[in-house]
């Protein structure tokens, strides 16, 4: 590999683009990342009050930000951090909505990162041998294990080890410390129910203070910096691309096109290697605009199956007000750390009657977001919460397409179509009811927020929202969206193969989550890491072993 100037391009630079430039540059390969937003300053990225809460109204009134202000992320982040929702359309069935959240920016969605980092186990990886629902993984727990350490010593996460079968120890610093609730709260649910807790893994929220500098959970302030600091990286914006350009034999790619979204213009970038790090369903608008059917002189997908089995999170969130253990208000932050689970997973058998197929995990936080005494509804309490992880089914009939539709680029909008099916509706109504025992057991009383807290000010803006509603949010609520490009063992039967290569055009990689075959339960965000960085290592091997 001795192209001159670049030999890799890197579709995207969030979470999963920022290991593949580090991976190849700290091997020696010089590397453009193409990202589809500007370069901003961490000052302008984490922004500040009032200037968020300004921002937060204009994208509501203003239509902007109307589906991605459903999840609670919004409230939290600067809402420059989330897409103009006019500008870059998507369309879905009026009867099945998918709510898509986008960061176009450097860093991407890592910049919006909840930061918990859960290993995934062979109860997953193996899931279809157990079941017979779906297709396995082609690697397993073992073919990842290096890259999960080497990623969580770099990030220096947080965390215990815990010695679960359906939740693998990590290398990890100290776990940061529960509440006094939290602590009051896991001796109840384990001792009378025995349900298995732990302090969650992770990252603490970064200090306040510390504005002028990127959070670690970014890739801008871990592994794109790290790239970047070989001098081998150079980081192009506001490039986003439309498609890849296939050599006339169509089994390989020589470049990708780029838009400029400034101005409009195109530009076309050669390189022998292309990763795709662009985020699920913008990798598979590239990968379908890019693709034979829809591109005579594209790349051919053996197995059909492209854009198909598109899978998300379904969860269920719940409420609490639990008697208060302490003077203490809010003694830490909720972070991706400063939080805890109840990670059953597929183990279930302790819980009652389950009949559905793969398993869920429960996340939740008390006295960590707690308003002032004078705006509780119950005084002498502490506010706490559960949100279900569920892993959902691969479905054909849950897909992503190519819209006739155009947007302002001339580049075609994709189509959602995702559905809950009566695996997962029987999943939430079992986690739901979980959620209330264990709350239950804790002395807890759960109630919607609302009759909680009062919220003169915003509660006619959240009342409609998803997360406060009774049942499962719709699909792409938890912005955990994996699959449409399986990787698998056979080209007839998946799009990518076990190094994450296209099967007819292997010095394409798919890396982000399109590339999941299943879903599993756990947070996705590490193991998309890891799977980035064993693919581009390998690519740097050569060879198929």
């Amino acid at each position: 590999m001795n192209q001159s100037p670049f030999e890799a391009i890197v579709v995207g630079s969030g979470a999963t683009g920022g290991v593949a430039a580090m991976t190849l540059a700290e091997a020696g390969v010089r590397v453009l990342v193409l990202e589809a937003g500007p370069d901003l300053t961490p000052r302008k990225a984490m922004g500040g009050e009032p200037g968020n809460s300004i921002r937060r109204l204009e994208g509501l009134i203003g239509g902007t930000h109307r589906r991605q202000a459903q999840h609670p992320g919004y409230w939290k982040q600067n809402p420059l951090l989330y897409i103009d929702e006019q500008k870059h359309p998507y369309s879905h069935p009026h009867q099945r909505p998918f709510l898509w959240t986008r960061g176009h920016q450097v860093g991407g969605r890592s910049l919006t990162w909840g930061g918990i980092t859960l290993r995934l186990s062979n109860r997953e990886f193996k899931a279809a041998a157990e079941d017979g629902h779906g297709s396995e993984w082609p690697i397993d727990y073992d073919d990842l294990a290096p890259h999960y350490t080497a990623l969580e010593q770099l990030l220096a996460v947080h965390g215990r080890r815990d010695g679960l079968e359906q939740l693998p120890d990590g290398w990890a610093t100290t776990a940061l410390p529960s509440t006094k609730e939290e602590e009051a709260f896991a001796s109840k649910v384990q001792r009378e129910l025995g349900f298995p807790w732990i302090a969650s893994r992770g990252f603490e929220q970064p200090y306040k203070n510390q504005k002028a500098a990127w959070p670690r959970s970014s890739s801008t302030g871990s592994t794109l910096k790290r790239a970047l600091a070989t001098g081998l990286v150079e980081v192009c914006s506001n490039q986003m691309v439309e498609k890849l350009v296939i050599a006339p034999g169509q089994d390989r790619a020589t470049g990708v096109i780029a838009v400029n979204l400034s101005d409009g213009s195109r530009c076309r970038l050669e390189a022998p290697l292309i990763v795709l790090c662009a985020s699920t369903i913008q990798s598979l608008r590239i990968l379908l605009n890019s693709e034979e059917q829809h591109c005579s002189e594209g790349f051919r997908d053996p197995s059909g199956r492209l854009g198909q089995y598109l899978m998300d999170h379904v969860s269920s969130c719940r409420f609490f007000a639990i008697p208060a253990q302490s003077d203490v208000i809010n003694p830490a932050p909720l972070s991706g750390a400063g939080s805890f689970f109840i990670p059953f997973g597929p183990c279930l058998e302790g819980t009652r009657s389950v009949n559905f197929l793969r398993g869920y995990g429960l996340w939740g936080g008390i006295n960590r977001f707690d308003p002032p005494e004078a705006l509780k509804r119950q005084s002498h309490s502490r506010l706490g919460f559960l949100i279900g992880h569920g892993e959902v089914l691969a479905q054909a009939h849950n897909h992503v397409s190519l819209s006739t539709q155009t947007d302002r680029w001339d580049v075609p909008i994709v189509h959602i179509d995702c559905r809950w099916g009566l695996n997962e509706e029987a999943m939430v109504e079992h986690m739901q009811s979980t959620m209330k025992q264990a709350i239950e057991a804790a002395g807890g009383e759960m109630r919607p927020l609302q009759d909680l807290v009062h919220m003169p000010l915003i509660e006619p803006l959240v009342a409609g929202s998803a997360a406060l509603a009774s049942g499962a949010p719709p699909p792409g609520y938890y912005i955990h969206e994996v699959g449409g490009a399986a990787m698998g063992s056979d080209e007839c039967t998946s799009v990518v193969d076990r190094w994450n290569r296209l099967w007819r055009c292997p010095n394409v990689l798919v890396v982000d989550g399109a590339c999941w075959p299943t879903s599993a339960w756990q947070s996705p965000t590490l193991t998309m890491m890891a799977v980035t960085r064993r693919a581009c290592q390998q690519a740097i091997k050569g060879g198929n072993d």
